[in-house]
């Protein structure tokens, strides 16, 4: 079984839950994609071949879970910046427990990047299913005001998160909607 990053839960109501991370690292890539769905598989790509060996000491590094992906929209500041209108996705994969920044090898693609992401919590609905656009769509709404009724903040976008390998029928596929939260759960 693929290792996950580790977190307690705190609150849990259906399919929400509000969990404590620990803090973990995160290897990431940046992609122009028009929705989760192609965003996922161009970036995951990039990042297998990272993680299969193709770094500069071409070690292999263990698969864990979730894929994520973040969908940020290009803002232009000032005009006449043209804007495209095109999405940008950050893709990530989380690496290993046993690496830390230093010990991890190096991309031999330039546009992996790592990211140490620090103790948090996070809001979490589960679903099941592939990433379609308007099932992800859905699940952020849903999520969106459970918080909103529970007088929790956030920072941040949402993340979306899965689990299991393509081959895995989308009925099993588990499938994950995220939120960073500014508001402590006790």
């Amino acid at each position: 079984m693929a290792e996950t990053p580790k977190y307690f839960v705190k609150k849990k109501e259906k399919e929400i839950e509000i969990r404590q991370y620990s803090g973990y690292i995160q290897a990431e890539v940046s992609l122009a994609g028009k929705d989760y769905k192609s965003a996922i598989e161009s970036g995951f790509n990039v990042l297998a071949g990272y993680i299969f060996g193709n770094n500069i000491s071409q070690k292999k590094i263990e698969m864990t879970t979730p894929v994520k992906a973040v969908q940020s929209q290009k803002i232009a500041m000032t005009t006449p910046v043209m804007v495209t209108g095109e999405d940008t996705f950050t893709v990530a994969f989380i690496m290993p427990s046993a690496y830390t920044l230093e010990t991890l090898p190096l991309p031999k693609d330039t546009r992996i990047c790592f990211t140490p992401i620090p103790a948090n919590q996070m809001a979490a609905i589960r679903f099941y299913g592939y990433f379609q656009q308007d099932t992800i769509i859905k699940n952020k709404e849903r999520l969106s005001q459970w918080l909103q009724e529970q007088g929790l903040e956030t920072e941040g976008d949402f993340i979306v998160a899965g689990y299991n390998p393509p081959w895995v029928p989308g009925f099993l596929a588990r499938n994950e909607v995220m939120i960073k939260l500014t508001t402590q759960v006790q």
